[in-house]
């Protein structure tokens, strides 16, 4: 009799081990998915904040000449202060003439004839995706002694790190 109540109670022990383990497993399956769904809700964030800073750029006024059109002049003054690379939340800020299939850089000395001005990159950038939309890019300059603003359909191009 006293077997049988020992046996009993080993059998139940083990069951109950069993149980604490097969719970504590579909608690580690349930993390991990949630993880994952936490971790594709940031990517998703930091998605939104890149579409959202390359709608203020082309949209406020301190960039804006228009509608979707930004001034190229003050795209390059932006470019070479280094008083604003806290401002931006995202990885690299871009615009990309889209007829120009050339890769040359903006800088003071070969301004207006290049392909992309920088305005931002972050010094370590790791993975990263981007959000891009259309713009205007438009600057002045003097034709036949008038102030002409010209105007190239351009890229607004705004990186924001992956994980």
């Amino acid at each position: 009799m006293v077997k049988k109540a020992q046996l009993k109670i080993q059998e139940m022990s083990f069951m109950l081990l069993a149980t604490v383990l097969f719970f504590i497993l579909v608690g580690i399956v349930y993390l991990a998915i949630m993880y994952r769904g936490i971790h594709s809700q940031k990517n998703q964030v930091e998605q939104d904040r890149a579409i959202i800073v390359s709608q203020f750029i082309s949209q406020s006024g301190e960039f804006s000449c228009g509608s979707y059109c930004v001034d190229s002049d003050r795209l390059m003054i932006l470019a070479n202060i280094t008083s604003y690379k806290e401002l931006w939340p995202v990885s690299y800020i871009k615009v990309q003439k889209v007829l120009d299939k050339r890769e040359v850089k903006c800088e003071m000395g070969n301004y207006p004839d290049c392909s992309y001005i920088e305005v931002f990159r972050k010094d370590k950038i790791n993975d990263t995706s981007s959000a891009s939309s259309f713009i205007a890019l438009c600057r002045y300059e003097l034709v036949d002694s008038y102030a002409t603003r010209i105007c190239e359909l351009a890229k607004l191009i705004v990186g924001y790190e992956v994980k």
